[in-house]
């Protein structure tokens, strides 16, 4: 069983699988629900104060900039063992 855990500001996770999404949407979260199976922590960094934002960039594998690369890349990189 799956376990997809969002973090938003001021929360913070420590798994070990983390990423960082910019620029998301209800498609992309419903994408990563859907298709993740491992266990993994997002972070939401849209409208995110600095400081918590350079907390969490020192945390995270990757960012991915939603807008920017396809919901099969996120799926693609998250799904690495």
């Amino acid at each position: 069983m799956n376990k997809i855990t969002f973090c938003s500001y001021p929360d913070f996770n420590e798994s070990k699988n983390t990423y960082g999404l910019k620029n998301y949407n209800n498609d992309t979260i419903k994408h990563i629900l859907n298709t993740i199976d491992q266990e993994v922590t997002f972070y939401l960094l849209d409208d995110v104060p600095n400081e918590w934002l350079n907390i969490v960039s020192k945390k995270v594998k990757i960012i991915f900039n939603c807008a920017e690369i396809p919901f099969t890349q996120i799926q693609t990189e998250c799904q690495k063992k």
